[in-house]
């Protein structure tokens, strides 16, 4: 990506999530390209548990499922909504989302108060993409 993405608009911000995802939520799948979607941008660290409000920490996902998960980590949404509503997250998304959030704390330090929560939470989505296939 050519532009620094603390310099990106909120709906370039969202065109590029929508864009990582295929334009589907994460989290349920939903079209987000459907005249009755609500495309939001979601923090995969909820900003309640210390995640910024970084290109790296969002994925693309409808308005029902941002409003549904909460403060969910994202393994406990990923399972539950499996578990509840018979749903097959985007956890290679998630997963990789959380991969490149490591790579920028990394780079660019900080961050301290999420970094286990961030690798802990990364390990988990993996282990759940395996049983998903």
């Amino acid at each position: 990506m050519g532009i620094d993405p603390r310099q990106m608009s909120p709906a370039a911000r969202l065109e590029h999530l929508l864009e990582l995802g295929d334009g589907n939520c994460a989290w349920c799948g939903f079209d987000l390209s459907k005249p009755n979607a609500r495309p939001t941008r979601d923090h995969i660290v909820p900003k309640v548990k210390g995640g910024p409000t970084r290109l790296e920490n969002e994925v693309a996902s409808c308005g029902s499922c941002n409003g549904k998960r909460g403060n969910d980590s994202p393994s406990q949404y990923i399972e539950s909504s499996r578990r509840d509503r018979g749903l097959d997250p985007n956890a290679e998304l998630v997963a990789d989302q959380l991969d490149r959030l490591n790579d920028a704390i990394a780079r660019d330090g900080g961050m301290r108060k999420i970094r286990d929560y961030v690798t802990r939470e990364a390990k988990r989505v993996r282990e759940l993409i395996e049983p998903a296939r």
